[in-house]
């Protein structure tokens, strides 16, 4: 009881330390535009001092001359120390992970990442349960990378030999970690394979010694060529029983999150617009979603009116200090989009010339640190935001994918493998298709060298049947 009191205590210390408008600024910056317009709608019809001018959808939101002061620059001056934390964790969080607290810029920057209310997509609902787990601070902030890479079937999508290869990176601190998301709704969620994702559910239902974990665990490819004559001989087990088997572990969900992602998103606005012209892609920002926001002259007028009361011009100062916060806070949301829009458009320029076979592995690292800001603050604005470009309509997080390295040591990422093997697949004789093993054969000619397990998982996104199952009589 004494450690929930303390940690009652300091969170009740950084929420008073809190600075409202950067609090804000975070909450807005992770929201779906949708939700945004719906706040936008709440604050203007919750705050007098804020007016919306929406018959010019193209101008900037800006705030009318005369309104900026130094409360602005105390603002810009917390981003800037937000956007230092990220060298302030690599310096210092790998060699002093075992020291309780950390510097205060860490504490707020955790609580107010903790505490933004959140929208119900599978990622959120993680990081939702994220911060309720027994995990310290250290051990949170990598689960918070790893959650950024569960895809939206609900599998682990980072190759976790990435965080292993880290500096004084301890294995068992992984497995922590990955056990904890493990335990988390939706069962089987953050499975590597389609075996992990169903030995999960079949450990939440106190059935991982079971004889369907056996069968899943021993004999999932044969159970998927139906098999079962096998399958029986080698567990001793009648073919009936082994059908019974299999029909209990098809009750199980092969893709959790699908529940999650499918409801997620019904209208979809490009907050980012790609264009190529004379040669170079222009990048700029889709304003029409956003109306003008300023501050209302009239309440202006009433705080230099002699006549206005001393209550009244407080409640007005109030009102307008939030307006500005509201306002500011929104212009943040579009820069920050912007520039990693920017910096994707840069490091992809051969994607968007020639398709997902030039698509660069990218991780949000990378461009956290060519930003200067933390992580997760990549991870947030991408999330649920979306850019029109000349390959179509694609979510920003599309771009960040793990990748493999070619024989000529080039790196690719598993978009462009994926995209190579299709290819493969699409090519094939129907009446002789080709296995697993024959895949891994034929990219590795063209000079991309992976495991069969990762042809078999990467055939499994992309929807195509195994190859006893493609033939054609």
């Amino acid at each position: 009881m004494a450690h929930s009191g303390l940690a009652l205590s300091q969170e009740m210390k950084m929420q008073q330390v809190l600075a409202p408008h950067l609090f804000q600024s975070l909450e807005i910056l992770q929201m779906p535009l949708l939700d945004l317009q719906q706040m936008i709608q709440q604050e203007l019809s919750e705050n007098p001092t804020l007016e919306a001018t929406v018959e010019q959808p193209d101008e900037q939101i800006e705030i009318e001359q005369g309104t900026k002061d130094v409360e602005n620059e105390k603002f810009d001056n917390e981003l800037e120390k937000l956007a230092a934390l990220g060298e302030e964790w690599n310096d210092s969080h790998y060699e002093n992970r075992q020291v309780a607290g950390g510097s205060d810029a860490e504490e707020k920057y955790q609580y107010m990442m903790d505490s933004l209310s959140e929208a119900s997509s599978l990622h959120d609902q993680l990081l939702d349960q994220l911060a309720l787990s027994g995990l310290n601070d250290y051990e949170k902030k990598i689960a918070e990378i790893v959650i950024g890479n569960v895809d939206d079937d609900g599998y682990l999508q980072l190759d976790v030999e990435d965080l292993l290869a880290l500096p004084n990176f301890p294995a068992e601190t992984l497995d922590n970690i990955l056990d904890t998301i493990h335990d988390f709704e939706p069962a089987g969620v953050c499975a590597r394979d389609l075996r992990e994702c169903l030995l999960l559910q079949l450990k939440r239902l106190g059935k991982a010694e079971s004889q369907e974990g056996q069968l899943v665990a021993d004999y999932l490819d044969f159970l998927g060529r139906h098999k079962y004559d096998e399958i029986a001989r080698a567990m001793g087990l009648t073919v009936e029983r082994v059908k019974e088997l299999a029909a209990a572990v098809g009750k199980l969900d092969p893709k959790p999150g699908r529940n999650f992602s499918e409801e997620r998103i019904e209208y979809v606005t490009p907050e980012i617009l790609l264009e190529k012209k004379d040669g170079e892609y222009v990048v700029t920002q889709n304003k029409k979603p956003y109306p003008s926001l300023f501050i209302s002259q009239k309440y202006l007028k009433m705080l230099k009116d002699p006549k206005t009361s001393k209550e009244v011009k407080t409640y007005i100062r109030e009102k307008i200090a939030k307006s500005k916060q509201f306002i500011q806070s929104i212009d943040q949301r579009m820069d920050t989009i912007y520039r990693i829009a920017v910096e994707i458009v840069r490091i992809q320029r051969e994607f968007f010339d020639h398709g997902v076979s030039k698509l660069r592995p990218l991780n949000m690292k990378t461009v956290a640190e060519l930003l200067e800001v933390h992580e997760t603050t990549i991870s947030r604005a991408t999330a649920g935001k979306y850019m029109q470009t000349p390959q179509g309509l694609l979510s920003m997080k599309y771009f960040f994918k793990p990748g493999v390295m070619t024989a000529s040591g080039e790196a690719i990422s598993n978009e462009s493998v994926k995209a190579a093997l299709s290819d493969i697949v699409r090519e094939e004789d129907k009446k002789k298709p080709l296995s697993d093993a024959k895949l891994v054969k034929i990219l590795e000619e063209q000079g991309i060298k992976i495991a069969r397990r990762t042809v078999a998982k990467y055939r499994d996104q992309l929807r195509i049947l195994p190859s006893h199952l493609r033939k054609q009589h």
